[in-house]
């Protein structure tokens, strides 16, 4: 019994005297650490200009990392992303916001490297079981040659992608993906409901701590606040904004009406 109160009150010396740290639940501040960002085929890191501005604002450290999309494998990319980790983290635990193909070079280098510590890791409009809209593409010889191997590994119908036999993320993991919330979609040319180039079931991965549809196209998510305002919570909580949720639900819900209203106010 003594040796137990010793215990404690050992404790409380060490945490007064800053040697211990409190402890915060099972959320410290994500703040702490770094957020890589990983942008998609025909990208550029600018393109996360406004979402890492507003990173930064809230405190968080980001390092935005290039790569020459079409000029090697998407594993390959993998590859090169968890080397430029290792030099900029020196091993330190990480957050990742990947958008569009970048979700698929960042899975390759998860799997290869899983000594590269994730905290939480967003993913935003991820093509994880391909895209429909490559398999269109294709069809245009000037895409194939553009886009070279990576558009072809993309594919929906390209059951021989590397990435669509990994396991997903042994980290938590969250899903935001762009959409109407209804069976159109932003474009007519896709199946069901997707952001204009990722249809919302190609994003789905088994095991995600979370997953949301936000009214908009697929680079447009990037700029929207409501994916910010979510990544922090995510980062913060392991859950999204279930209250911001709902207000893009009924956002969604008007979008939907938008025909009806206009034959309406035709018909007046």
């Amino acid at each position: 019994m003594q040796k137990k109160w010793c215990k404690k009150l050992l404790i409380m010396i060490l945490t007064l005297l800053g040697i211990i740290m409190p402890l915060q639940g099972n959320n410290p501040d994500p703040t702490r650490y770094p957020v890589i960002l990983v942008h998609g085929i025909l990208g550029f890191p600018e393109v996360f200009a406004l979402l890492e501005w507003r990173l930064n604002q809230a405190g968080y450290e980001t390092l935005n990392f290039f790569y020459p999309s079409t000029e090697k494998t998407i594993r390959e990319h993998g590859e090169d992303l968890a080397t430029w980790i290792k030099a900029q983290t020196k091993q330190d635990t990480i957050l990742l916001i990947t958008h569009s193909m970048g979700n698929l070079v960042a899975r390759e280098m998860h799997h290869a490297h899983p000594e590269i510590p994730i905290y939480r890791w967003l993913m935003v409009a991820p093509p994880n079981q391909g895209a429909q809209s490559a398999d269109l593409w294709s069809k245009i010889p000037l895409y194939r040659w553009w886009t070279d191997i990576p558009g072809q590994e993309l594919r929906l119908s390209n059951i021989h992608a590397h990435y669509k036999h990994l396991p997903p993320p042994s980290c938590e993991f969250a899903i935001i993906a762009g959409g109407m919330k209804n069976e159109i979609g932003f474009s007519l040319l896709l199946d069901g409901d997707d952001d204009g180039k990722v249809r919302v079931v190609e994003t789905q991965l088994p095991g995600y701590a979370d997953f949301m549809i936000i009214p908009q196209v697929h680079t447009g998510l990037l700029f929207s606040k409501e994916t910010f305002v979510q990544a922090d919570a995510f980062f913060r909580t392991g859950r999204f904004d279930s209250t911001l949720m709902d207000q893009e639900f009924n956002l969604g819900k008007r979008l939907e009406n938008i025909p009806e209203l206009l034959k309406q106010g035709e018909s007046k």
